[in-house]
């Protein structure tokens, strides 16, 4: 496996976990305060976390392969 495979996968579920944590607690924020707002820059951050690391596994895309020579 490539390392950067891992590094996507990682990517991944990292932030497929918080944004899912952050859209949980999203429903419970009043519109119109700063938490509400900061909950919405944090999905718009963890979504394109999400999307690199989508792109990354489907294009295998690999990074790192002149930094790690197999």
């Amino acid at each position: 496996m490539h390392a950067s495979k891992a590094v996507f996968r990682a990517l991944l579920a990292v932030g497929l976990a918080l944004l899912v944590m952050t859209a949980g607690l999203f429903v419970l924020q009043e519109p119109g305060t700063a938490g509400y707002v900061m909950s919405i820059l944090s999905l718009a951050v963890q979504l394109v976390m999400v999307l690199v690391g989508a792109a990354g596994l489907y294009y295998e895309w690999d990074p790192f392969a002149p930094l790690i020579e197999e």
